[in-house]
């Protein structure tokens, strides 16, 4: 891992942007953390961005930066999403989701801001940490992080945690966080995404605030929900009876995306929803189902099933970020600077698909046509590969340093 000592060629076009929002004194600071984080092997502690660093950025310099100084993180992380929609040239109409979900970080620390008891999914039992909600777009194929908010428990708030200096945060639902997210989406040229989410925001609150941005939304209904199909308002059924019947009766075997998928479709009122259409969806040879709902009647059941797979955008986003880019490495008590860390990992995330986007810039310039991009792994060692190349250009150019590059070069070429 080379040394990081002086701002990068890459990072010219990425961090334009940052200067503006956070300002020249805290951008000296924003794009070496940012840089760390994307670039580090292991976990991301203070002392060791401080080794990285090579001791131009202090623990105590770090700490300050996230947790006192004066900048905006949603706003810097919003900014530099839209910036790399407008450079894989996003235009209102295109095809684009708007992803929401949340995951869990054990943390024991007894004085960390916002931790409670929760229950872990992955780990199936009850432990303490935080609950992390996210927000990503997905354009062309790729993951593009938005939003990213850390809930805090009714007791947490009750105790005094601090949103910003001064400021109590005020208690919000995780379901209330996710229709905030909604509500502040702004696309160029007022670009309308599709928002698809999991069972669990699936509630008046979240599709209140898709129709009111105006946004169509697929998302997973749970098998106790109420339902009337057209025609018959007052003939209520129970999801898990009715679907295991129309699929049996009226299920259609299509393939999606090479993969066969028996469905069947209704439009009616679902409770605590409204009037929707669903989409009754089972893979061959299982017995477990699925019920797909959506607002835009008009769509046929391919199309929504087609929809909702891009949802997995966002395990891939989280999934990626704890193993490789440590989102819960973050050693910040207090609540501001957990929040700040957890929008730099999101920031770092968008670095690294830069630098994919950059090398293959021809791919990038042709208009929706799907990309594939390299793993996070393999764009760590690309970053890497660029920072050494920086480092040893620089060193070419002194007189003192020139002879000791050269050799550097030659015992890497070998």
């Amino acid at each position: 891992m080379p040394k990081i000592t002086r701002f990068p060629f890459f990072g010219k076009r990425f961090f334009r942007l940052a200067r503006k929002v956070c300002g020249s004194c805290q951008f000296e600071h924003l794009w070496r953390v940012v840089i760390c984080i994307a670039s580090m092997h292991g976990r991301r502690s203070l002392k060791r961005m401080e080794e990285v660093l090579d001791g131009h950025r202090t623990r105590q310099a770090i700490s300050h930066f996230l947790t006192k100084a004066q900048w905006d993180a949603p706003q810097l992380l919003r900014q530099t999403a839209l910036d790399k929609l407008k450079q894989m040239g996003y235009r209102a109409g295109d095809p684009l989701y708007l992803l929401l979900d949340d995951t869990q970080k054990r943390k024991r620390g007894k004085l960390m801001a916002a931790v409670s008891k929760m229950f872990l999914h992955a780990e199936k039992m009850y432990a303490k940490g935080h609950t992390i909600l996210g927000c990503a777009l997905v354009y062309r194929n790729v993951i593009i992080p938005y939003a990213v908010r850390l809930w805090a428990s009714q007791t947490s708030c009750t105790k005094g945690v601090e949103a910003e200096p001064g400021v109590r945060l005020k208690f919000r639902k995780l379901t209330q966080l996710a229709a905030d997210v909604i509500g502040e989406v702004q696309l160029p040229d007022e670009g309308k995404p599709i928002v698809l989410f999991d069972a669990y925001y699936l509630c008046p609150v979240v599709t209140r605030a898709c129709e009111q941005a105006k946004f169509r939304y697929v998302g997973v209904a749970r098998k106790n929900r109420n339902f009337a199909p057209d025609g018959r308002p007052h003939d209520r059924r129970k999801l898990s009876r009715y679907g295991a019947n129309v699929l049996k009766h009226e299920g259609r075997t299509v393939s999606i995306n090479g993969k066969r998928h028996t469905l069947a479709q209704r439009v009616g009122q679902l409770s605590k929803a409204g009037r929707v259409k669903l989409v009754f969806s089972r893979r061959p040879r299982e017995r477990a189902w699925v019920v797909l709902v959506t607002n835009e009647v008009r769509w046929s059941a391919k199309t929504v099933v087609d929809h909702y797979l891009s949802r997995w955008g966002i395990e891939v986003l989280f999934k990626m970020s704890k193993q490789y880019l440590g989102l819960g490495d973050y050693q910040m008590l207090g609540y501001r600077g957990v929040v700040r860390y957890l929008h730099l990992v999101m920031i770092a995330y968008l670095l690294l698909t830069h630098l994919a986007l950059a090398a293959d810039a021809k791919a990038c310039a042709e208009r929706l046509k799907p990309l594939r991009l390299p793993s996070i792994l393999q764009l760590q060692e690309m970053m890497r590969s660029q920072l050494w190349d920086d480092l040893i250009n620089h060193l070419e150019k002194g007189k003192r340093t020139r002879a000791g590059a050269r050799k550097i070069k030659e015992m890497i070429q070998c």
